[in-house]
């Protein structure tokens, strides 16, 4: 004992104390610093969600910002650049888009959201070469990526490889039986390529396995009846199809068109008024009422028509 009645003496107790405090210095501040590192990297986490979020909504361009302030912060940058690019794509703005779709496979080649992603910029910029190459890289990467086979089947149809494309929707088909729309595409790529039996086969196939799909109904009325002159089936297909979408602006036309030729024209002049008010600058379908109207035998209501189309289009004049 010291002589003040203490059990060490003070040296040994400031000696003992300095450890101790080394001790707390080691163990505790480290872990504080590291919760004051994750700050960002939490900010970041909540601005991304903040931005899909907005995105969800609508509100494109504030995204964008927030997924531009994550990327300048140097963290958080493949995901950002990616959900920034699909900003970027809902704006218009594909060529945009492409560069971060690119700057993510720098990245992380094995991306196969980033290769879909940049096919999709590719082709809205039509670049439809290029496109197919990413969608190849998303398979070579993901082969059961379905929706790269789908849009790699209708880029190779833009490029008349008939062949191909319905290779893919074949390899999309067996990965998803089920589901119906892969069963029009590859219909509408048999009929393109001058099999209008087997694009029957495949749409009466499509309606039995979802009897609820309009784009089938457009597709056999148009590519298959009316254009074997099978009016009447065509127009109970078009029926169909605008009772499931009544706002199928291709079918509403295409059913006047039918119509007129079952000399129904005041069923004809109906569907091309209803076209016509939706949208009142397209040219071709005041022309198309002006010759129901003349079926009708109306020629002055004709005649307004016919005037009113050359107004919009004056290439009409040839039509006659």
């Amino acid at each position: 004992m010291s002589r003040d009645g203490n059990r060490f003496p003070v040296n040994q107790m400031k000696k003992k104390l300095f450890q101790y405090t080394g001790i707390f210095l080691a163990v505790i501040l480290p872990a504080a610093c590291g919760r004051q590192d994750d700050v960002p990297v939490a900010q970041d986490d909540r601005a991304i969600d903040q931005a899909r979020a907005l995105m969800s909504e609508g509100d494109i361009r504030p995204a964008v910002e927030l997924f531009s302030r994550v990327i300048s912060r140097g963290e958080r940058l493949a995901e950002a650049r990616l959900e920034r690019g699909k900003a970027y794509l809902a704006l218009g703005r594909p060529e945009s888009a492409a560069e971060d779709f690119s700057r993510v496979i720098g990245m992380d080649p094995k991306n196969a959201d980033a290769h879909y992603q940049l096919g999709v910029a590719r082709a809205r910029n039509k670049d439809f070469s290029g496109a197919a190459e990413a969608y190849s890289t998303v398979i070579g990467v993901q082969p059961d990526y379905v929706k790269a086979y789908v849009n790699r089947a209708g880029i190779y149809a833009q490029l008349g490889k008939m062949r191909e494309a319905i290779a893919d929707c074949d390899a999309a088909i067996a990965l998803d039986p089920y589901d119906a729309s892969f069963l029009v595409n590859r219909g509408i790529f048999y009929n393109q390529s001058g099999d209008p039996e087997r694009s029957r086969r495949d749409w009466d196939e499509a309606l039995r396995l979802n009897p609820k799909l309009p784009g089938a109904y457009f597709a056999r009325a148009v590519l298959y009846h009316a254009a074997k002159s099978e009016y009447r089936e065509a127009l109970a297909d078009l029926d169909r199809g605008l009772d499931l979408q009544p706002g199928y602006s291709y079918a509403l036309q295409e059913r006047a068109k039918v119509k007129h030729e079952l000399e129904d024209y005041e069923g004809a002049i109906e569907d091309f008024s209803v076209l016509i008010s939706r949208f009142p600058g397209i040219a071709p379908a005041w022309l198309a009422r002006a010759k129901a109207w003349e079926a009708f035998g109306a020629p002055e209501k004709a005649l307004a028509d016919r005037r009113k189309a050359l107004e919009l289009d004056p290439a009409l004049a040839d039509e006659p």
